[in-house]
C-alpha cells in the first residue's frame, strides 16, 4: 500500500528521503498539514492581490486619498509588535543568563580564592 502512495505523498510535499521511515498515520498527518499550509498561502496571496487591486483603484481614481502603508496593511503592525515583544522577551532571557553567568563566575572566583588560602595555610 505504501508503494502506491509514494508518488502522491511526494507530490503532497513529503520529502522522498523521509517517506519510507514514516508510518501511515504520520504520512496522513503530514499530507494534511502540507495541504493546510498551501491553503493558507493561497488565502494570503488572494488577500494581498485583492488589497493591491483596491490600492490601484485608489491610485487611479483619487490619488489624494491613497491610504498610508500602515492603513492599507494594518495587520503588519500586529506582526511588528509581536516581533518586538519576542525581541524584548529574548533580551530579558539574555540578561538573566548574563546575571547567572556573573553569579557563577563570582562563586568560582570565591572558590578559587578559598582554595588558595587553604594551600597557604597548609604550607605553613
Amino acid at each position: 500500500m505504501l508503494e502506491h502512495m509514494y508518488p502522491q505523498a511526494v507530490e503532497a510535499g513529503i520529502p522522498a528521503t523521509e517517506y519510507w521511515g514514516m508510518t501511515l498515520e504520520e504520512i496522513m498527518i503530514q499530507v494534511q498539514a502540507n495541504k493546510k499550509v498551501k491553503e493558507n498561502e493561497l488565502k494570503e496571496k488572494a488577500m494581498f492581490d485583492y488589497s493591491q487591486q483596491r490600492l490601484a483603484v485608489f491610485a487611479f481614481n483619487d490619488p489624494k486619498k491613497f491610504p498610508k502603508f500602515e492603513d492599507a496593511y494594518p495587520f503588519l503592525k500586529q506582526i511588528e509588535q509581536a516581533v518586538e515583544e519576542a525581541k524584548t522577551e529574548e533580551e530579558s532571557k539574555q540578561d538573566a543568563m548574563k546575571r547567572d553567568q556573573e553569579i557563577f563566575l563570582a562563586q568560582a572566583q570565591a572558590n578559587n580564592a578559598t582554595r588558595e588560602r587553604r594551600k597557604l595555610i597548609e604550607e605553613r
